[in-house]
């Protein structure tokens, strides 16, 4: 059942990757970055709902799915995969340990300071890796801030969403076994 999951956040992943690309073409600084990229607010929630391997197993699936929509070298391909999997990881572990607690899903506070986090991440990481791997990725030093910039718009309109639904229906509560029932 959780491989079934993660096959489908990956699928889900590769789709919204697609209309995003269809939907903000207009805003697009190149074919890795968007002034407005919501598959970004996916690779938080994956993080805070599938938990951090599974989340980043389902992005990197998700990334390698989307491999016949770009014409790069694998080791671009796997390495920008690898990016955009741990970014959310790394920024969740961050956040964690800074607020010694877990990320509440209820908390706009939380979900702010992750976006944050993972948008700087993600955006630093993929542009050390395409220095290393790719230096025809990088055109000039103001797409760092569109990328950083795209990924946070895409993450507050997630979040956003997120939040009014939670506020409306509540976080979901998952039954657990009862320890002493025999």
């Amino acid at each position: 059942m959780e491989f079934a999951l993660i096959l489908v956040a990956a699928a889900v992943f590769a789709v919204v990757h697609i209309l995003n690309g269809w939907m903000f073409q207009w805003v697009e600084i190149s074919n890795h970055i968007s002034w407005v990229y919501l598959p970004a607010f996916l690779r938080l929630f994956y993080v805070l709902v599938l938990g951090r391997v599974n989340a980043f197993i389902a992005i990197f699936t998700g990334g390698v799915l989307l491999a016949t929509q770009f014409s790069e070298p694998g080791i671009v391909m796997l390495a920008n995969n690898v990016c955009a999997g741990l970014a959310p990881v790394l920024a969740s572990i961050a956040v964690e340990r800074w607020n010694q607690r877990s990320i509440g899903l209820d908390s706009i506070r939380d979900l702010l300071q992750l976006s944050i986090l993972y948008c700087l991440l993600n955006a630093l990481l993929h542009h050390v890796v395409w220095l290393i791997v790719d230096p025809s990725q990088w055109q000039e030093p103001v797409q760092i801030a569109g990328m950083v910039m795209g990924d946070f718009f895409g993450c507050l309109i997630g979040v956003g969403l997120m939040k009014a639904a939670i506020d409306r229906f509540g976080l979901p509560t998952w039954r657990t076994p009862n320890k002493h029932s025999d």
